[in-house]
Parts: C-alpha cells; structure tokens; sequence
C-alpha cells in the first residue's frame, strides 16, 4: 500500500469479525464457479450489499482484496479459506502474510517489535502518525480496533495487561500455489509420459503417470490393480 494510499485511507464500518464473514462470503462466491457479484456475496454474507461496498476499500488498502476491488488476493483467498474450514493456522499464515506485505500494518507490527507492551493509547497515536488522520475521521476509532484485532489473530502480537506485545508465533510462508491443505503440486514431467489429473473431491487432486500410447486391456489391468494396492474388492 502506497504512501498516498495511507493518507487517504477509508476505514471500515464494521468489526474485525464482520469483516472476516465478508472476507468467508467472498471466497464461497468465487471457489462457487458462478459469476461473482457483491449482492451475491453480501447475500452469502447476510448483509446489506451497502454495508459490503462501505468495507471494501478497506479490505483493498490492507491487501485482502485486489486493487480493482473484484477478486481476492492471493493471501485473501488463503484467509477464505482457512475462516471457511475453521483452520487458525491457516488464517493466520495468510494474515502474517499480509502484514509483512503492507505498509500500515507491517510497520505496526516492528513498532510493536521495537518497544515492547504497547498500550491502547499509544496504539492509536501510532495509527494517527502512520495515517495522517486522527479522531475527527470517519469510523477512526473502528478503524484502530480492526487493526489491533487483525494484528491479535495473526499470532504475530498478543494481549497482555500492559497492552500489546510481540509473540514468537511467527509461522513460515507457505508457498502461494498451495491454497488448498491437501492439494499436492503437479509431479514433474517426464519424457514419454502423460500427467493426468484426478479430482478426488474439492480440494484434493491425485496425479497418476501414463506412456503416451498404451492399450485400452491395460486400462482393466491398472484399475485392477489400484483396487489391490487400496485392499477393494
């Protein structure tokens, strides 16, 4: 997020956790197949599709939803996905991935390295430094919170009675390409063989290997034998 970006920044209408369903709603939208519009995913949401359109150029400035506001990025998708499945760990490698990557919440976040226990107050005049806007701006005060919530639900920050402080729950990034827990990457290829996808259900994929020509007889033989190496008759 660009400097300009910060300083004209719109804050959210809602809480963190209002949010998150917009955030659950949109990735069931788009993993759907159907055309994706904000009415459908307000209705997914259970909200009004004004109530959406008020929070999206929030989610757009933090890097949850793509600039031009249609689709989620790729850490957005990861946190759909894992909010959808209840899958913490999950939701919180996409938000750690999203604060390293933006620059009101990654800076957040090294304050809160760099001195220790920050408390509410001290929170919120480092969000007015950052931001350039203070109490007088729409929804500011809700904007500061949602802030300090996504930092708590990352893991990267906690909660103590002297305010927040940095964790060691820093987890590794995982690469982009694996959005699904169980999917597997695509095996290499090999000269003279044929790589064939098999949907297992929605989010696993098993690839088998076959030579570019065969006969059919040995199509009876492989599923033949897949039943013996599973133990089914």
């Amino acid at each position: 997020m660009a400097a300009d970006v910060l300083k004209t920044l719109v804050w959210p209408a809602g809480s963190w956790k209002m949010l998150k369903k917009i955030i659950r709603a949109w990735y069931t939208a788009e993993e759907s197949g159907k055309e994706v519009t904000q009415k459908v995913i307000a209705g997914i949401a259970g909200m009004q599709a004004s109530r959406l359109s008020m929070n999206k150029p929030f989610l757009q400035a933090i890097g949850i939803l793509e600039p031009e506001g249609i689709t989620l990025t790729e850490s957005g998708k990861r946190l759909g996905l894992g909010l959808q499945n209840e899958s913490e760990r999950v939701a919180q490698q996409a938000l750690q991935s999203i604060i390293r990557d933006n620059s009101l919440l990654g800076p957040l976040w090294g304050i809160i390295k760099a001195r220790g226990p920050l408390n509410k107050d001290d929170f919120e005049a480092e969000v007015l430094v950052l931001t350039k806007q203070g109490k007088t701006s729409d929804y500011f005060g809700t904007g500061v919170s949602v802030l300090e919530d996504i930092l708590v639900d990352s893991g990267l920050v906690g909660m103590s009675d002297n305010g927040l402080r940095s964790t060691t729950n820093e987890l590794k990034a995982e690469p982009k390409d694996s959005l699904r827990g169980d999917q597997r990457a695509e095996p290499a290829k090999v000269a003279g063989l044929r790589t064939i996808p098999i949907p297992v259900n929605a989010s696993t994929i098993w690839y088998i290997q076959v030579p570019d020509s065969f006969e059919e007889v040995e199509i009876d033989r492989f599923i033949e034998m897949q039943r013996l190496i599973f133990g089914r008759k």
